[in-house]
């Protein structure tokens, strides 16, 4: 089977819906299928390499439009030969070019979120009107999009999932050191970084490891500075995705201490738990609660609410006995429901049922 799917970025590229997209290209490849990749790459970006098997076709962005990529070749790139054509939400290019597409190609369409202004979400109806199928990794999404409403019937849910076998390896944090908090993610409002570190200001014994860059960072250095604990904080900036188990393996825990619903799943939650690391989330009303259980897999705190947060990490810091329950209980959940494997013979199963006894098609 020949699956072609639109994405916005690819590795390496790091966040939630490149870790998607990449798993679900190489679970396809390792199965024998035909997948290609379309994404958007820019001047400054990392050089790919060589290390993957899915074949990715990358259009030059030449200029960004707000938030969405000015990239004429990935309109003619999305025209390539597919069996089924996989458009990953929100990128109004990919929902553009599906629309110019002269194909016959059955749709399917992974709502990661829905888009944050209303000028993009014509094409995105479209498409989200041709899909045969819809994928979204939780329960919650279904009822927190707006895009959704009237659609239900096509929606299936597939939770998202990781390689676990590349954290597994992830070994204990050094005996002796200080106890030590990390943070994976873009560096923007809704992450709740700012809320992080005036929890961290009340835990004086605590180290936080911060990895990713945004439009918050200064502000954020500057916060740690007025609160007097930049000895305690360290900011990593962007890092390279192969490198991320090098920070997970200095961590005791991971907080991912959001504040709106933005925060729609969190991969990095199931690559803190695969390594045995619990998790710290926040009470968004999000598939965050479908992947943390509250004193099974982790901690969870109300939202924007440093003192509760702060308590939650006092109590992992000095609980070793907790800290590795939790972490086993989250090993475990991953290898149950959140796996490659699981989330690539799910959708297997999904193209041949909207594909049928279809033969390929342009």
């Amino acid at each position: 089977m020949r699956v072609l799917q639109l994405a916005k970025y690819y590795w390496p590229r790091s966040g939630g819906m490149e870790r998607v997209v990449e798993g679900l290209a190489e679970g396809l490849a390792e199965r024998g299928h035909e997948t290609e990749v379309v994404a958007v790459t820019s001047f400054g970006d990392p050089r790919p390499g060589q290390k993957r098997r899915a074949s990715v076709w990358r259009a030059w962005s030449f200029a960004p439009v707000g938030s969405q990529e000015l990239a004429p070749a990935y309109i003619a790139a999305a025209w390539r030969r597919a069996d089924v054509i996989h458009l990953h939400h929100p990128h109004s290019l990919a929902d553009v070019a599906y629309a110019l597409r002269p194909s016959l190609a059955p749709l399917v369409v992974t709502q990661h979120a829905d888009y944050p202004s209303i000028k993009y979400k014509l094409p995105g109806w479209y498409a989200l009107k041709k899909a045969e199928a819809i994928v979204v990794p939780s329960r919650a999404h279904i009822a927190l999009s707006q895009e959704l409403k009237g659609f239900e019937e096509k929606v299936e849910v597939i939770p998202f999932g990781i390689d676990e076998r590349r954290w597994e390896v992830v070994p204990p944090p050094p005996p002796g050191n200080p106890p030590r908090a990390l943070f994976i993610g873009r560096l923007v409002p809704f992450k709740g970084v700012d809320f992080l570190l005036r929890a961290v200001e009340l835990v004086p014994e605590l180290r936080l490891d911060i990895v990713g860059a945004g439009p918050e960072q200064n502000r954020l250095r500057t916060l740690a500075t007025a609160l007097a604990i930049s000895d305690r904080v360290k900011f990593w900036g962007e890092y390279p995705d192969e490198d991320l188990p090098r920070r997970m393996a200095d961590a005791d825990f991971l907080v991912l201490p959001s504040v709106t619903v933005e925060e729609m799943f969190g991969i990095v939650l199931l690559e803190a738990m695969a390594a045995g690391r619990p998790v710290i989330t926040t009470a968004v009303p999000s598939g965050v609660r479908e992947v943390n259980t509250h004193m099974e897999t982790g901690l969870e705190v109300p939202i924007r609410d440093p003192v509760a947060l702060a308590g939650a990490m006092r109590l992992l810091a000095e609980d070793p006995a907790l800290r590795e329950r939790l972490g086993s209980n989250g090993r475990r959940r991953v290898k149950e429901r959140f796996t490659i494997d699981r989330m690539t013979e799910a959708h297997i199963d999904l193209y041949e049922r909207v594909r049928g006894p279809r033969p390929a098609r342009g």
